[in-house]
């Protein structure tokens, strides 16, 4: 069994693997979602769990867009249907779960929803749904 590279990982992770439009869709959802991680506050375990997960699924479905050879899902199936629903409801979930009152995570929050709910119905629209 052969093993996977640092070298080939940063390249599939990179702007030039994949199609742009997909890319951009993941890299705005990944950062949107480590905005919203980084200004939760603190003894919120579950939303940090939700957002934590998100940035897991969108670094799975980019490694699975980009490698036409290995991928982790194929563009069809199920799993990756599962992985690009993640980002469309666990920040939704985060806003409402977030204890705090006066909290300035449930914006971002709220933003990563609605572009993964896009980034979701886009996929499914075009990719997957043929």
């Amino acid at each position: 069994m052969e093993g996977v590279s640092l070298q080939e990982i940063l390249f599939l992770l990179g702007p030039n693997s994949g199609e742009l439009v997909w890319n951009i869709f993941l890299y705005i959802l990944f950062f949107l979602a480590l905005v919203t991680l980084l200004m939760m506050p603190d003894k919120n375990l579950i939303p940090t769990l939700l957002m934590s997960a998100v940035l897991l699924a969108t670094l799975i479905a980019k490694l699975s867009l980009s490698s036409r050879t290995r991928p982790i899902f194929d563009e069809r199936e199920f799993g990756m249907l599962i992985i690009n629903i993640i980002p469309f409801i666990f920040p939704l979930l985060t806003a409402g779960v977030i204890r705090a009152k006066k909290t300035k995570a449930r914006a971002p929050a709220i933003l990563t929803g609605l572009i993964g709910a896009v980034y979701f119905f886009l996929f499914w629209f075009i990719v997957q749904r043929g």
